[in-house]
Formats: C-alpha cells, structure tokens, sequence
C-alpha cells in the first residue's frame, strides 16, 4: 500500500458520484458527476493525464465504511480539486 506521504493523493468514488452531496462527500459539480463511478474508470480517466495511478481495491471511505469501493492514488502534479476536475471531465 502507498501511503499519502510520497507524494500522492487519495481519489475516491465518493467525489464523482451524482446520488452523493457535496455536503455527503462529492467534490466536482452535478454536472461532472457520473452514476455509479468506479475506481477502474478513475484510474482510467488518471492515466490518460499522466498521473500514474495506483489501485487499492480493499479500502473504504471513511464515512461509507460498509462499501469496500476502493481508492486510487494519484501523482500531486497540481492542486487536487483541480486534478479532481480533469478526471471528471473524462469520466
């Protein structure tokens, strides 16, 4: 497992789902959302920019710890929310 610490950050699922909030956790605006995100297209979406995305299938989200969803773990090339945007986008 890749800690947060070499310069990577943590993507997850949460940020990209439409039936989730932004107060619930999604980070990009509705119209970037997706139904049902998953961390295989997120990876997908990282690598196409670059970002050297890493898989952890058996994690979970801290406020949805009953859903084993994964994260994926991206290179810290520019500011997250703005990192976040561009994954979106490809989504």
């Amino acid at each position: 497992m890749v800690s947060r610490g070499e310069d990577k950050y943590v993507v997850w699922p949460i940020y990209f789902d439409i039936s989730v909030s932004k107060l619930a956790g999604r980070k990009v605006s509705k119209k970037q959302a997706v139904e049902k995100p998953n961390i295989e297209d997120i990876a997908k979406a990282a690598k196409s920019l670059k970002l050297n995305p890493v898989i952890e299938k058996d994690c979970y989200h801290p406020s949805r710890n009953w859903r084993k969803e994964g994260r994926v773990l991206i290179d810290k090339k520019d500011l997250k929310i703005k990192l976040l945007r561009q994954i979106a986008s490809r989504l």
